[in-house]
């Protein structure tokens, strides 16, 4: 169940570090309050969310398979 989690969580922080790299690929602008997020904000989002990413696989696969981790 645990693994299950961990594998989900590295697929949803891919997928999120995927858009910031299209984001930043294609130069879209995002306004907050009326100001332009600068462009060093998606780069940085980009190598977080893929650094949790792969530390989200690494952990799930060191973790042992259990037929039923509930008792």
């Amino acid at each position: 169940m645990l693994k299950t989690a961990l594998v989900t969580a590295g697929i949803i922080f891919t997928l999120l570090a995927i858009s910031h790299f299209i984001r930043w690929l294609y130069a879209v602008e995002v306004l907050v309050d009326g100001k332009t997020l600068p462009v060093v904000a998606y780069i940085f989002a980009c190598v977080f969310l893929a650094l949790l990413a792969i530390w989200m696989f690494f952990a799930a696969k060191k973790m042992k398979p259990t037929l039923n981790p509930i008792k």
